[in-house]
């Protein structure tokens, strides 16, 4: 049910600039975008795999995982992959207050801020939880909220090989907005598969635009 009324406030009462669900449709693009990291042991390796390809993605950083790893959030910036807010401590933001939801994202963005020099545009809410109240406080902020219209699936413990399964007999489309999460190595395994498989079709994968 919650995915049916993201997509009605998407598609019937808001523009691309404030709520985002797909990219590019017009175009053969995909935009890998990962949440919850970063993770020292996870992030690493798939930086290395979206080097060896020549992919760009978004990642969305909790803010309390930055201080825990700087250095990580610096190479995701300088491998000129996107970088957005997924909170600080990843809450239930539909139990939050306003206020409350201005320190997660504030933090967040003053924490990237302060580590790569860079401003933060985009927020995705944790587990895609968004509310109204939400909302209107990202348009007060100037941020642009981030759904995504492929779900990996693969905070499951499953076999990587179920995952790319599950893409291949559901293929994607053109300006899909797909969600890994980079704080298991299930993403890796399942990405060296599909990346490949991905750019044997024509597709390139593009970081979404900070902005």
């Amino acid at each position: 049910m919650r995915n049916k009324i993201i997509y009605f406030i998407r598609s019937k009462l808001l523009p691309n600039s404030l709520f985002l669900i797909n990219g590019k449709s017009k175009s053969k693009s995909l935009y890998l975008t990962f949440d919850d990291g970063p993770v020292q042991g996870v992030t690493e390796g798939l930086l290395e795999l979206l080097e060896q390809y020549q992919v760009k993605a978004t990642f969305f950083i909790i803010g309390s995982r930055i201080s825990k790893s700087p250095d990580l959030l610096k190479k995701i910036h300088v491998q000129k992959h996107t970088i957005a807010n997924h909170s600080y401590s990843h809450p239930n933001f539909t139990k939050l207050s306003s206020e409350a939801m201005l320190e997660q994202i504030s933090a967040t963005n003053e924490l990237i801020k302060e580590t790569t020099q860079q401003n933060c545009r985009l927020f995705r809410a944790p587990q895609g939880r968004w509310s109204i109240r939400l909302l209107f406080e990202l348009f007060r902020l100037k941020m642009t909220a981030v759904h995504w219209s492929r779900d990996s699936v693969d905070f499951l413990k499953e076999q990587p090989e179920k995952i790319v399964k599950r893409f291949i007999d559901n293929p994607v489309r053109n300006g899909d907005i797909i969600l890994f999460h980079d704080d298991n190595s299930r993403c890796i395994e399942a990405l060296k598969i599909l990346i490949p498989h991905w750019q044997s079709q024509g597709f390139s994968l593009n970081a979404l635009e900070n902005k």
